[in-house]
């Protein structure tokens, strides 16, 4: 097999800096970010009761070292401003609860390009220096038997993290099971991740295995790990510490060898200064953190994404047509679902056929004003993704030309679209959803507005 030769990266230009503490310690930041707090595993460790176990963070960026607080019980101040995230332009002190660390910024260093070549990795697609840095990443850890946490905003592709790393690895030919904790139903949380004995409750008619048997010898992938209920987390603590399980009405623990990867679109360092996270469940899950990009920031990446999605759907053809459309009519969008809406958008605009530019025109009623600076001016209809296009054809009972019409077409598309998908897939729910690249919960609710459920 042939691979494609990439043009040699050019370096990237990014502004950095230096953080030094009262005792004289001195800290990079780079690319990665640099994390303040009270807690041994901060890497600006402070021993200061009034600063939160992980309070803020700093990263090296092109706009210059960007500060944020992590929701931090005192607060981050910048002089006599407290900030909730802010770009440092010039040598300041930061306030973090009661101690004062100095920032001095340095000029624009070059990062060196990554020796990473690949444009794919896995589901995942896209050659910018910042999957590149995600794929190079992954190739590290999925050697390596470490609990992962994948973070990222919805829609980034963090469930193919998961499955890249699973089938990377030394468990690529045992089990991999996935967990959706958004959607655990709460009187049974318990026995799907750790099952229950025959008898253990009403309607507990035999022994059942939960998650984490059923993923011995492989990986059990925890999505939307920011969603579980509290009461749940002391017992994922011990089966992550002791690798051990004890399945409900049980009174003795059993052992299982599974790797545990997580993902999680809430920044779960607020969620403990917050309380509603356990500090030592995170340190156990996030032995490696990796973060996904938002698209917005590799918008280079975007044509090799929608040529993706077009195979996908045997429309391989109108990938160059759908990418231009979307360059020309949506280049300004900063795609706040991501890979996921651009995925969908790239779908709709493929299915509808060999037309012209003059045919597809934007529904402006519809379509919110969301530049890459992050201000949102929505007109008309509020939505958080663009319309994409008025359909060329009439739908029945509507002039073409009006956004009723557009409407009524996506519909009767959505609608083929999920029959076909389901009949595909024997209606397996997980298999839809990473065909279509939607969260297994996001399928449902389509098949559910759709009628199909």
């Amino acid at each position: 097999m042939i691979e494609p030769t990439l043009p040699r990266a050019r370096p990237e230009l990014i502004r950095g800096g230096t953080v030094e503490t009262a005792h004289g310690r001195r800290v990079l930041v780079a690319v990665d970010p640099i994390t303040i707090g009270r807690d041994a595993s901060a890497d600006v460790q402070l021993h200061d009761p009034s600063v939160s176990a992980l309070h803020c963070e700093l990263r090296a960026t092109k706009r210059g070292v960007v500060l944020r607080d992590l929701g931090s019980t005192n607060g981050t101040r910048v002089g006599a401003v407290s900030i909730v995230e802010c770009v440092l332009a010039s040598a300041c002190s930061i306030e973090v609860g009661g101690s004062t660390v100095r920032f001095t910024p340095a000029e624009r260093v070059s990062l060196a390009p990554n020796e990473e070549t690949a444009s794919a990795l896995g589901g995942l697609r896209g050659s910018s220096s910042e999957m590149r840095r995600v794929y190079a990443m992954l190739r590290r850890v999925a050697a390596t038997d470490l609990s992962v946490l994948v973070t990222g905003e919805t829609g980034t592709g963090k469930e193919l993290v998961a499955r890249a790393l699973h089938d990377l690895g030394a468990r690529k030919d045992r089990p991999f099971v996935v967990i959706d904790c958004s959607a655990l139903p709460e009187t049974l949380a318990e026995s799907i991740l750790f099952g229950h004995e025959k008898g253990a409750f009403t309607g507990a008619t035999a022994r059942v295995n939960g998650a984490f048997h059923a993923a011995d010898r492989g990986t059990v992938f925890l999505d939307e790990l920011g969603e579980l209920a509290e009461h749940l987390q002391p017992r994922l603590l011990r089966v992550m510490a002791e690798r051990a399980v004890q399945r409900v009405g049980q009174n003795r623990y059993e052992q299982v060898d599974v790797r545990v990867i997580a993902a999680t679109r809430r920044d779960l360092r607020r969620e403990i200064n917050a309380g509603r996270f356990r500090e030592d469940l995170y340190f156990r899950i996030a032995q490696t953190r990796i973060e996904l990009p938002p698209l917005r920031t590799r918008t280079d990446d975007i044509p090799e994404i929608v040529a993706e999605a077009c195979a996908r759907l045997g429309q391989s053809a109108a990938a160059s047509r759908v990418a231009a459309y979307i360059h020309g009519r949506l280049g300004h969008y900063d795609w706040p679902g991501n890979v996921r809406e651009l995925v969908n958008v790239a779908s709709v605009l493929a299915s509808l056929g060999d037309v012209g530019a003059g045919d597809l025109l934007p529904l402006q009623s519809e379509l919110p004003e969301r530049s890459k600076g992050g201000r949102t001016t929505l007109h008309g209809t509020s939505g958080s993704a663009p319309a994409i296009a008025s359909a060329s054809f009439a739908s029945a009972g509507a002039d073409a030309d009006t956004p009723v019409a557009f409407a009524l077409a996506k519909r009767q598309f959505e609608e083929a679209y999920f029959r076909d998908m389901l009949a595909s897939a024997e209606g397996n729910i997980s298999e839809v959803a990473r065909r279509v690249g939607l969260a297994r919960h996001q399928v449902r609710a389509h098949l559910k507005k759709l009628g199909l459920a």
